[in-house]
């Protein structure tokens, strides 16, 4: 009986060490080559960064709205390329540190318009602030970023989703 099992070919079934260690020290070698590409496009990509610091500060201001039950106006400096977001209905105030919360987009990164659908005139965001209701909705708006080079993403806000959908190029309403 233990013959019998011993030349079953169901005994024989594995890798060997060696097939292991050929397979890991290929992976490491593809990983490795890899490493720093996906690092560079990740980490030091500064118009993802920008996207990335502007979606959130639009999402924390629909939060704060929501909570507080009161409207909010995200404002641009265009010199400084720094937003903030601060209630509606007082004058527009250079945000402190302890007050509002404020982003400065990283360097090479300018917004280069902001269009919304219910306006005609594409500066008048920049000029008197993107308004949340205090239930959280947006006019639908789309903010287009370029980092100086041919690259250029845009930011598409819906009115009533609290998503924000990130699009090659510019975006144009109909």
């Amino acid at each position: 009986m233990q013959d019998r099992l011993s030349h079953s070919p169901f005994r024989r079934q594995g890798f060997t060490l060696l097939e292991l260690l050929m397979v890991c020290f290929l992976i490491s070698i593809s990983l490795a080559l890899a490493l720093p590409t996906v690092r560079n496009s990740l980490m030091t990509d500064q118009l993802a960064s920008g996207s990335r610091k502007i979606i959130s500060l639009i999402k924390s201001a629909r939060s704060k709205a929501v909570m507080t039950r009161q409207p909010y106006l995200i404002f641009l400096d265009p010199a400084e390329q720094r937003l903030w977001y601060q209630e509606a209905g007082g004058d527009r105030e250079e945000p402190s540190a302890a007050v509002h919360p404020s982003i400065t987009l990283p360097a090479g990164v300018h917004i280069l318009d902001i269009k919304q659908a219910n306006s005609g005139n594409d500066q008048n965001a920049l000029s008197n602030g993107l308004w949340i209701s205090k239930q959280g909705y947006m006019d639908k708006t789309a903010i287009h970023l370029g980092d100086g080079s041919d690259k250029s993403i845009s930011l598409l806000i819906s009115p009533f989703l609290h998503t924000i959908q990130v699009l090659d190029g510019p975006v144009h309403f109909e």
